[in-house]
């Protein structure tokens, strides 16, 4: 799908290239929902776009993020949503303008959650752009939201992990897997977080976008500060987890430990008696009492049970 933002407050969608009539003089904002490379091809001689930046993602050197040309301005980028209950996953997301026109490419997976997670604060059907740099800023600001969503989610989830460690004493290599797998979506979310705070960082330095209209660029850069502060409490907050939950394992092995120790001190005594009195030696006098027999058992159960009744005073269980 295509979303066409006209210089008369009016939005248009289009199911193909081909329906678009292009004016820069009348098109402020052009939005692309789920491409592929034909469609690249096509787009870039309709737009007269450069799109190196697309063949660049797997590029290790993060300048090819941000590059910006005499006539372009070409920003790249992944922005992490949940593709289940508990995992992340990674999609693309790009911007570029040109001619005053701000060209973005967005996967529907990527909509969907930054609709679903900003749906109570941006009314996106009703809302009408003056300019270029409004409809820029508004998705910059839209995307910066998005990430304060998604920390404020995986925090919720682990506050509510911790909840459950604090009130359980049994624990499964579920709980262990959970916690990784919220420990690499953190990780995600800050690879994620400083590759778009540096953009914004080189776009507030650039000399072609530095007038009153950019402004807001200060704003949102402090604002992914704060939210990197809050990531970093999530990091804090899975350490303390893991932390709490090896005591808890190492507290039951040690009760475990305790309890075999107790089993066989107890089981020791009576295996001695009976281990004396298997022995084949000709003169063992007991051997000939009338209640011998009656007596040992009763020695050894009275072995086995008054060493219980000691651990239990001492409250070793």
């Amino acid at each position: 799908m295509i979303e066409v933002y006209f210089k008369n407050n009016k939005k248009k969608k289009f199911e193909s290239l081909a329906q678009i009539e292009y004016d820069s003089e009348e098109v402020f904002g052009i939005r692309f929902i789920d491409f592929n490379q034909a469609n690249l091809i096509n787009i870039s001689e309709k737009f007269d776009l450069d799109i190196t930046t697309f063949s660049k993602k797997e590029d290790i050197e993060i300048s090819s993020h941000f590059i910006e040309t005499s006539d372009q301005l070409s920003l790249n980028f992944t922005i992490p949503h949940y593709s289940s209950d508990n995992y992340f996953e990674e999609n693309d997301v790009y911007i570029l303008i040109k001619n005053d026109v701000v060209f973005s490419f967005i996967s529907s997976e990527i909509e969907k959650s930054l609709h679903l997670l900003t749906k109570s604060r941006y009314d996106f059907e009703n809302t009408s752009f003056e300019s270029f740099q409004q409809l820029f800023l508004s998705q910059l600001g839209v995307i910066s939201d998005y990430y304060a969503d998604i920390v404020e989610l995986v925090s919720k989830k682990i506050k509510d992990l911790f909840q459950k460690t604090l009130n359980s004493t049994q624990f499964s290599d579920e709980d262990l897997d959970i916690i990784t797998e919220l420990n690499f979506n953190n990780l995600l979310i800050r690879e994620s977080l400083s590759e778009f705070q540096r953009i914004l960082y080189l776009l507030k330095r650039s000399q072609n976008y530095k007038n009153e209209k950019f402004n807001k660029l200060t704003e949102e850069i402090y604002d992914l500060k704060v939210i990197s502060e809050y990531l970093q409490y999530n990091f804090n907050r899975l350490d303390d987890l893991k932390e709490n939950i090896n005591s808890k394992i190492e507290l039951e092995q040690n009760k475990i430990f305790k309890i075999l120790t107790i089993i066989t001190v107890c089981i020791s005594l009576p295996t001695l008696i009976a281990g004396i009195y298997g022995m084949n030696f000709l003169h063992m006098p007991e051997l000939k009492w009338s209640f011998g027999y009656p007596l040992i058992v009763l020695i050894m159960i009275l072995s086995f049970i008054l060493p219980i009744i000691y651990f239990k005073r001492k409250k070793w269980f």
